[in-house]
């Protein structure tokens, strides 16, 4: 008997099962596409926002987005090699969690009206966006062979 990937890559439909599995965890993926996408953009306005008011200059208003930026390509590092080592699955649990804890802390920093919490908060808040990049290739790997646009 064959094993489901070895009829996947003989070219054979997947089982019923593989084939409800697949769609399931697809829905789950284009869900979290949205709503961390939609998150995120509103997340780093916010904190661009936070930071003009706290410091009460526009002096550093570029800095908010570099520190979201140099967060997510340090977390697209550190998500790719859990990924590499352990499965997709617990790369990006990791990397929308330490998002999670960014977002937190930019919260907090709100709360306390600190600004070195705001930078470091939205440091971390970049592991959302690696995570939610890295996601979109979860979602090709689900591809049917036969269905992709490659040769």
């Amino acid at each position: 008997m064959t094993s489901p990937a070895a009829r996947l890559d003989a070219g054979e439909d997947a089982p019923a099962g593989a084939a409800a599995a697949q769609r399931r965890v697809l829905a789950v993926l284009v869900a979290a596409q949205v709503l961390s996408g939609a998150g995120l953009a509103a997340g780093i306005t916010v904190g661009a926002l936070l930071a003009q008011e706290m410091l009460d200059s526009t002096r550093l208003s570029g800095l908010p987005s570099g520190l979201f930026t140099a967060g997510s390509a340090v977390a697209a590092v550190l998500v790719g090699r859990v990924s590499q080592r352990h499965g997709r699955r617990p790369g990006l649990a990791a990397g929308y969690a330490a998002g999670a804890v960014g977002s937190a802390g930019v919260i907090a920093a709100a709360v306390a009206d600190s600004a070195p919490l705001l930078f470091l908060s939205l440091f971390v808040y970049g592991a959302g966006s690696a995570t939610n990049l890295q996601a979109r290739y979860a979602g090709a790997d689900l591809a049917d062979p036969g269905t992709g646009a490659g040769p």
